[in-house]
């Protein structure tokens, strides 16, 4: 027979382990260059003056400018839901474990000791 207990275990050390391998997939697709972080932050590209009529010559690009706090903020979330992940796992574990309680001497009720 099977208890319920370790049902929910087996289903919450699953849970875990796929959100720790989710979270450790999307970073290395996002930070080998394969796929892009959600862009959370779009700056303006940054120009200066070149003195010449008026031009400005582009120094850095928004979308270069942007990339950074994007991957900072992908590499906080993933490391949130990995987190997450290893918390639910051992908790699966915990629920998988038999616990066996041992009573070696049993409780007796306390003596009444007369004053004198």
């Amino acid at each position: 027979m099977v208890k319920i207990d370790k049902i929910i275990g087996y289903t919450l050390l699953i849970l875990g382990v796929i959100l720790l391998l989710f979270s450790i997939y999307e970073m290395v697709t996002v930070y080998t260059g394969n796929a892009s972080p959600p862009n959370l932050f779009n700056f303006s590209d940054v120009s200066l003056p070149t003195g010449q009529n008026g031009a400005n010559a582009t120094a850095i690009q928004g979308t270069q400018l942007s990339q950074l706090p994007n991957l900072f903020f992908w590499f906080i979330l993933m490391g949130f839901v990995m987190f997450a992940g290893g918390k639910i796992a051992s908790l699966g574990v915990s629920m998988l474990k038999d616990i066996k309680v041992e009573v070696q001497n049993s409780l007796q009720a306390p003596r009444e000791t007369k004053e004198q």
